[in-house]
């Protein structure tokens, strides 16, 4: 069971998104007029980012602000706002953990089966981008693999560590995120690290050692357990990890037009998203003896 502190990868998409349109504005400013002009980069711009995350390992919702494109500071956390799931006729009241502000966690585990569903509800102490109350849903996908094992091998030719899933993949469409943790330390510790996938090429098929997570040769070392997390998650949750992931990606040439908005399941134009899925966890021992190809 995973049992590291809570990060935030996707706080750094939600950033960047409102960085790329303030500078797409600075560029436009610098191509038309030779006046003076201040620019206004903090509050116009504010919005409410939320990551909030429904597993079995973990329950979670941040809340955080926005933060100007020219700030060196960490985004603030919102502190003090009223947090609820409701989920199969319950409610269940999520308090703020006081080690991490801005993180807010249930006094009980909240239910976790394929097809349940939840709410969430958020209402801020002061308003967030002229909003104070903000709403979302998500249901936890089927997760039907099955796993027979997994093997990490290290390419010389790409100087890379590889981890392979041998898998039973079932009929249909079916969305996937991979995670890695090295002797029960998350390694995939931010957004682009992670690994998603969909089964249109494998639909329905045994999996032969597929190649699912690479890393560095000084990353993994022979006596290490590696354990690979194989979550089942949404189509519209994998979207929003793809969106976020190429939005990550430089601009190319630097001034063209900016990407298109990541989506969010977050009404009231919060940025982030409020996911649930489960995951399957295989782990293996780097023991030095078949490890090389």
């Amino acid at each position: 069971m995973m049992r590291n502190k809570i990060t935030n990868p996707l706080n750094k998409t939600v950033q960047l998104s409102v960085r790329l349109l303030l500078l797409a504005s600075v560029a436009f400013y610098l191509q038309s007029c030779t006046e003076r002009i201040d620019i206004k980069t903090d509050v116009e711009f504010q919005k409410l980012a939320v990551e909030g995350n429904i597993t079995p390992e973990h329950q979670y919702v941040k809340l955080q602000k926005t933060s100007g494109y020219f700030s060196q500071e960490a985004p603030p956390a919102i502190d003090n706002a009223t947090v609820s799931i409701s989920s199969g006729g319950n409610v269940y009241l999520l308090n703020e953990n006081p080690e991490e502000p801005g993180t807010y966690v249930p006094d009980d585990t909240l239910p976790t089966a394929p097809g349940t569903d939840y709410k969430l509800t958020i209402d801020l102490p002061e308003p967030v981008g002229g909003e104070r109350h903000f709403e979302s849903e998500t249901v936890m996908p089927t997760l039907n693999v099955v796993v027979d094992s997994i093997r990490v091998i290290y390419r010389g030719d790409f100087e890379h560590w590889i981890i392979k899933l041998y898998a039973y993949e079932p009929p249909g469409p079916d969305y996937y995120m991979f995670n890695a943790l090295r002797n029960d330390t998350i390694l995939t510790d931010s957004l682009s690290r992670i690994g998603i996938t969909d089964d249109r090429l494998v639909d329905g098929m045994y999996l032969p050692g597929i190649y699912v997570l690479f890393f560095n040769k000084d990353e993994l070392a022979i006596g290490d357990t590696v354990t690979l997390l194989l979550s089942g998650i949404s189509k519209d949750y994998f979207r929003f990890l793809d969106e976020a992931q190429q939005e990550l990606q430089p601009n190319v040439p630097f001034f063209s037009g900016p990407p298109a908005n990541v989506r969010s399941n977050i009404n009231n134009g919060a940025l982030g998203y409020f996911s649930a899925y489960s995951s399957i966890h295989t782990s293996t021992i780097i023991d030095g003896s078949g490890n090389w190809e």
